[in-house]
């Protein structure tokens, strides 16, 4: 039985980590900002954020691995993009699991039951804001040295704040309209297992 859940779990990660990819790869991403080429959202995170909720935040952190790892093939940041995307989605996956189970004990309600699911996502984005602000505080400064950029404290401030509002966003979107898809897919891996 041991087997077959790790098989399981090994293959929702490749199943997952493919469709990440493809969305992260050929689906277009959404300027935040016109003329601004990193401050882009895209919805790569989601099947990342199922797999964490559903099986375990390490199956998601997986995802996330292996979809930013593809997707160094193509940067155009030098990997600190995909470093920082893996960061936030990381924290997404393990906050959004942590909170999700901790509100169900607390008010007694299954961990998709929408009270819970809402609350989770709430305090989840105040985490993807705090990481966000923390990677990019520490990132940013080595991005405009790699790209050659002078660092001035507005470009610095610049960079950093309309990531962290990125990030904000991006967190907001992959987890607030998707409650439906999140909902089902838990039922259906419960199912499964």
């Amino acid at each position: 039985m041991k087997l077959q859940k790790r098989t399981f779990s090994m293959t929702m990660v490749a199943v997952m980590a493919a469709l990440s990819t493809i969305i992260y790869t050929i689906f277009p991403e959404v300027s935040l900002v016109p003329g601004i080429e990193y401050l882009k959202i895209d919805f790569s995170d989601i099947p990342a954020l199922l797999l964490g909720i559903t099986l375990g935040p390490i199956q998601g952190i997986m995802v996330e691995l292996i979809k930013n790892l593809i997707h160094l093939l193509r940067t155009t940041t030098f990997g600190i993009g995909e470093l920082i995307n893996l960061g936030i989605g990381s924290a997404l996956i393990v906050s959004m699991w942590g909170f999700s189970r901790l509100f169900s004990r607390i008010l007694k309600k299954k961990t998709m039951h929408p009270l819970t699911y809402f609350i989770a996502c709430a305090l989840t984005i105040c985490v993807a804001i705090l990481t966000g602000w923390l990677l990019n505080t520490a990132l940013t400064p080595i991005f405009y040295m790699v790209m050659g950029w002078p660092l001035t404290t507005e470009l610095l401030l610049a960079g950093v704040w309309g990531s962290t509002a990125l990030n904000a966003v991006k967190a907001a979107l992959n987890l607030i309209p998707f409650y439906p898809a999140f909902y089902a897919v838990d039922r259906v891996l419960k199912k499964l297992k």
